[in-house]
């Protein structure tokens, strides 16, 4: 079967093979929301963050130069009240 180890060293290869092609993860949490790079999956309330600010990420997403392979799935601040 697969170890944690294993599954480790592979996708830290795969990470090494992205990296040599240019292809990179998409910045998330602590950045503005982009519809290029970004779906919301859902709005949280808040007084922490400025509306418009990823503050969770679900899944990660994938980009090439400026391209999106695949968006990153995301929680997104909104104004409280």
């Amino acid at each position: 079967g697969m170890t944690v180890r294993r599954a480790r060293a592979e996708l830290s290869e795969l990470l090494n093979v992205f990296q040599r092609y240019g292809i990179r993860k998409v910045d998330t949490v602590g950045h503005k929301f982009d519809p290029n790079l970004h779906q919301a999956l859902f709005e949280v309330p808040t007084k922490d963050h400025p509306p418009g600010t990823v503050v969770q990420e679900m899944q990660s997403g994938f980009a090439i130069g400026d391209r999106c392979l695949r968006p990153a799935m995301v929680g997104v601040a909104k104004a409280q009240g």
